[in-house]
This record gives C-alpha cells, structure tokens and sequence, in this order.
C-alpha cells in the first residue's frame, strides 16, 4: 500500500513538474500572468512532494507535516482564487484579485502564528477534525473557517459573474472555474484529511484543477461545460434506455423459460428484433424530449440557406431586406436579436458603420467606425472570415484595438460578426445577439453566419443602389423644383424689365419735356442774349423738379421691381406708427398749403410698437398720402385714421 502511495504521488509530483516546464516555455501569453500561475505550480509541487516524506503509520499529536502542508495548500488556494477572479472580473483591472491576495496572506499570517503558538497542533492525522470540534483549537479553527469562509465566498463571486455574464462564452467560463474551484477546494480539504487513501485522491484533485488552471490561462476558448453535461446526460438516458430494453428483454426470456432449440432460437430472434423495432422510436421520442431541455437543437444548414436566399432574393428596398435579414436571423440562428451594418467607406484611413434602417434601433450610438489598420478590419475585409464578440474581448490579437472600435462594437450586444464581401469589397456586416438558450457560438455557428452573409451580399448591393437611385431621383426632383422657382423669377424679372420699360416711356416723358422745353427756352433767350439773371434762376429751378421727378419715378420703378423679384432689403427695428406718418407726411407740407388743403391724423398714438423697416414703410405712406394730394381737389381735406382690431377679427 506504502508503494502503491508513493509510486502515485511521485506520478503527480512528475506532472507537476511537466506543467512548470509547460508554463515557461509555451509562447501563448497567460492571461493571469506566467509567474501566478508558476507560484501555484510550486505549491502544489511542495505539497506533493511533503507527502513522499509522511512517516508511517501517521502520527498522533503535534504534527509538523500537517502544519507545513496547510501553510502550503493556503499559499495554493490564495494564488488560485487570485487567478480565477483577476479572469472572471476583468472589468475592475485586477482589483479583486489583489484584494484577495492580500486576504489570503493575512489568513496565513494568522494561521502560521497561531500553528507557532498551539502546543496541541494535531492537523493531518487521520481524526483532526473530529478533535478540533471536541478540543478546539486556534489553528484549527483558523484553518477551517478560512477554508470555509474561502469556498463560499469564492464560489459565490464566480457565481455572480456567471450570472452576469453579456456573453454566452463568458458565462461559460464563469461555470468551468467553477467547477476547477470545486475540484482545488475538494483537493485541499482531502489532503488535510489524514487518511491516506482521501490524501491521494486530494492530491489527483489538486493536480486535475492545477491542470484546468493552466489550460484556462493559455487558452481563451475552453471546452463548452453546459454542452458536455447535456451530452453527458444524453448519453446516460440512452444507456438506460438500451438497458432497460435489454433486462426486459431478458426477463420475458427467463420468465418463457426458451429451451436451446431451433424453435427457441427463432423466439429470441424474433424478440431481439422487436427489442431493436422498439428502441427506434422510443429513442427518438426521448431524443424529442431531450432536445429543448438539454438544449440539443440545430438549425438545418441546408434548408437554412435555402430559404434565406429565396426570401433576400425578393427584396429590393433597403428597409425590406434588414427585416428579411433579421427575422431570419432570429429563426435559423436561435438568437435574441440581429441585424444589419452597412459599411461606407470614407478617408482618413476608416470607415464609418451604419446601422440598417430598422436594425439596432434600441442602442444610443447607430454609427461608428473601423480603421483599415485595425485587426476588426482585417478580419472582415482581408481574411473574410466571421468573427466574435468574444474574440474581441478576449483574444489577445484584439487587445489593442481603438476604444472607439470596442465599444460601438460592445454596446450593439451582439455576439457574432459576419462580413458581407461583393466583388473583394468588404459593403456591410451581419451581427446576431446572444442565443435564445444561451449557448455560445460554436464554429458550425460561425460557419452558417458566413454563408448567409455570403447570400445577402448581391441582395444587399442591389437594395444599396435603388437607395442611391431613389436618393439621386428626390435629389433630382428637388433640383427641378429650384430650377422651376428660378424660372419663374426670372419670369418675374422679366415682366418687372417689361412693365419698366412701359412706365418709363410714360412716366419719364412729362418730366423730359418738360427738361427739354426748359433747355429751348434757354437756349432761345440765350441767342437772343435776353437770358437774365432771374429767367436763369427759375430755369434752372424748372429743371431741378423736372430732374427730381425724374429720380422719384426711377426710384418707385426699382423698388416695385425688387418687390417683385423678392430682392428688397430690409432692415427691421422697433418702431411706432405715430413716428413713421409724421416723418412720412412732413416734407409734403408746402404742397398741402399750395393746395390749400388741409390733413389731420387721429388714432396713432394708441397704436401699439411695431417691427418694420421705418425708411420703406415711411416711403409707403408718403406714397399713399401723394396720391392723395394729387387727386384731391383744391381746398379738400385729407384724413389720415388709424384703429387697434382685436385680435379675433380679420
């Protein structure tokens, strides 16, 4: 038994020893840290190799091994749930991992002092722990309260964490530290159990957690824990069914009592073939059980794709084939949520993302962006394959891409990527969510992903350019209207030139006859040299009205013209009504007194402030209050009211 013991135990101390090699010389980076996970290899190799000098039989008492085998396995525990949490909460950079090493530390510290100090120290013979409950002492209790408190509080963060988990890969990482705590808890409990047979299995189980610790460390992607206990359980319900099958089969041939015959070898053949008639259908009714509860079920590839490409096939409009994409996304893949990038390409080297319309409409940011250099590029655009959010945050290839990159791509909350290449040209991108059982993506996953980003990307090119076209078609329209609007200004412009033209050669020629009549008179008086000093004056007199009539009838004429063609500048300011009429009607009052005529204005001063332009609403009134003057008759009288409507009335 002694050599049986040790023969095992000098395996275990060889593999650990093959682990440390393992860990210094292999070229992926750990995730925890090379020299982590070489301290705990250490312990573990220390305390396997203690054993080897166990004295047989295992003394009663103080027991030395015993003290310097718990400082050991505590030294383990604390590197290993450093390990583990430094993994599973990546989100606090570490913080809870050097919490608890700095718990862990002070465990041992207490421990080793009160060890020092106990004068009945008897950790590690076969009935310690009985004796700790019947004489306790502080070592004892130090060291089984802090495995305690060590098991539930560990289990109980890797637990949150599973819980917590945004990806399915993430929860199952959670779940296999689980059970690799369960398997480094168990180990250090048995090793301290005292019984060498509980030793040696503490040991294996020690060793086996050491093993999955590396394993997890050195590689992102670990095996699928949910997945292989449901095809654990798939197996053990069909072994008994095959043997339930079997001893039924069996019991109805005992209870025939079959005699070794012709006959009775005819029976058990005919009852060996109504066993295999039985067990098809049975195994495919439990099959049909199963699969929803173990969480076994598959998308048809074939069919699959088969009907993806005949529904994008039919869409032509933008909008119309993103609800094509995502509810068949949604059906084939088995996930919560999907949808559609479309990819634009821009300078600087990047290009800009854009989410489908009806694709992603619950997320804050819509758009984002992708350097060319970045490895997400690559990955889309060069090597053309399917990519993870996953491998996004956990692949050391990906963990120097842009913080702009990580986290548009983390707040979509989608698990998987698959590129949509047309002609070499990466065009858009197909994301799909978590999985509605919370599976993670197996590689078949990516691979159907891959093939219907394939078959979208002709349907995805076509939908972009009837986009542009009806996008190019409004543009157009819109660009008809405005040249429609500039045709009928110009018109406008050119009934404004017409209608110039016409008042001039009416307006214009009173005042030029008159200048011209002005200037045959003067010439007349000239060459009869009788022109004097005060025919001169009122001459010249004549001519000045004659030549500010002129400039009053071209100045009306282009304002009516910019009126007309919208080009009137105007320069709005608070200004009363009162103000503007009096300005308007006081140059005009030495033509009123030649009239005789007399003006009154009533009511202005009730009115309230206005915006206008003062200059052309005082020229309006002077205008109105003109034709007044001219059109009333000598002696007549001009009245000039105002009133303040209510609002209600038009």
């Amino acid at each position: 038994m002694d050599s049986l013991f040790n023969g095992i135990v000098s395996a275990i101390s060889v593999l650990y020893v093959g682990l440390l090699v393992y860990v210094q010389v292999q070229r992926t980076p750990s995730r925890s840290g090379r020299w982590w996970l070489t301290i705990m290899l250490i312990f573990g190799l220390a305390a396997s190799l203690l054993l080897l000098t166990l004295p047989t039989p295992l003394p009663t008492g103080k027991y030395q091994h015993g003290f310097l085998l718990s400082i050991l396995l505590i030294g383990s525990l604390t590197i290993f749930g450093s390990i583990v949490l430094k993994d599973v909460q990546r989100e606090n950079n570490g913080i809870s991992a050097r919490i608890w090493a700095i718990l862990g530390s002070v465990w041992l510290i207490i421990f080793a002092v009160s060890g020092g100090l106990s004068e009945t120290l008897s950790i590690g013979d076969g009935t310690w722990i009985v004796q700790a409950f019947n004489q306790p002492t502080a070592a004892a209790w130090v060291l089984l309260g802090g495995f305690g408190i060590t098991t539930i509080v560990l289990l109980g963060l890797v637990f949150i964490a599973f819980y917590s988990a945004q990806l399915p890969e993430v929860a199952n990482r959670a779940l296999y530290w689980v059970v690799t705590s369960v398997a480094v808890l168990v180990g250090c409990l048995l090793l301290l159990s005292g019984t060498r047979v509980l030793v040696l299995v503490g040991n294996v189980a020690l060793l086996m957690g050491s093993i999955g610790t590396v394993y997890a460390n050195v590689s992102y992607q670990i095996v699928d824990i949910r997945s292989g206990v449901s095809r654990s359980l798939r197996t053990i319900l069909f072994t008994l069914l095959i043997a339930g099958l079997v001893f039924f089969a069996l019991y109805f041939v005992n209870r025939l009592g079959i005699p070794h015959t012709l006959e009775g070898n005819l029976v058990l053949v005919i009852i060996a073939l109504a066993v295999a008639v039985v067990y098809t259908p049975a195994r495919k009714l439990t099959e049909l059980v199963l699969n929803p509860i173990l969480r076994g079920t598959r998308a048809n590839t074939t069919q699959v794709t088969r009907q993806y490409s005949q529904q994008v096939s039919k869409s032509v409009e933008l909008d119309v084939l993103t609800s094509i994409v995502r509810s068949t996304l949604n059906t084939a893949m088995g996930v919560r949520r999907s949808g559609m990038l479309l990819v634009k390409h821009s300078e600087g080297g990047k290009v800009v993302l854009l989410a489908a319309p009806g694709s992603f409409t619950d997320v804050k940011e819509r758009s984002g962006v992708l350097y060319i250099k970045s490895p997400v590029y690559q990955q889309f655009a060069t090597q053309q394959v399917p990519l993870s959010q996953f491998d996004i945050e956990y692949h050391s290839r990906y963990s120097d891409i842009p913080a702009i990159e990580r986290d548009f791509l983390r707040q979509l909350q989608t698990s998987a990527y698959a590129p949509i290449i047309v002609d070499e040209a990466l065009i858009g991108i197909l994301a799909c969510g978590a999985k509605v059982n919370d599976a993670p993506y197996y590689p078949h996953d990516l691979e159907l992903l891959a093939t219907l980003a394939n078959q979208t990307g002709v349907a995805l090119r076509n939908a972009t350019l009837v986009a542009d076209l009806r996008r190019l078609n409004s543009n157009m329209t819109q660009l008809n209207n405005e040249l429609n609007i500039a045709n009928q200004q110009m018109g406008k412009l050119d009934a404004v030139k017409t209608d110039f033209v016409t008042i001039a050669s009416h307006e214009l020629r009173t005042p030029l006859a008159q200048i011209r009549g002005y200037i045959d008179i003067a010439d007349a008086l000239n060459e009869q040299e009788a022109l004097d000093k005060d025919q001169a004056a009122g001459l010249i007199e004549n001519l000045r009205k004659a030549t500010e009539r002129m400039d009053d009838l071209i100045g009306a004429m282009l304002d009516v013209s910019q009126i007309d063609v919208n080009a009137l500048n105007l320069h709005f300011e608070t200004s009363t009504i009162e103000q503007i009429v009096r300005s308007a009607i006081e140059p005009l009052s030495d033509a009123i007194k030649q009239r005789k005529l007399s003006l009154s204005a009533r009511g202005l001063k009730g009115l309230p402030a206005l915006e206008a332009d003062p200059e052309r609403l005082m020229q309006a009134f002077r205008n109105v209050v003109v034709n007044a003057i001219k059109f009333t008759p000598d002696g007549g009288k001009i009245d000039v009211v105002a009133y303040l409507y209510p609002p209600d009335r038009r």
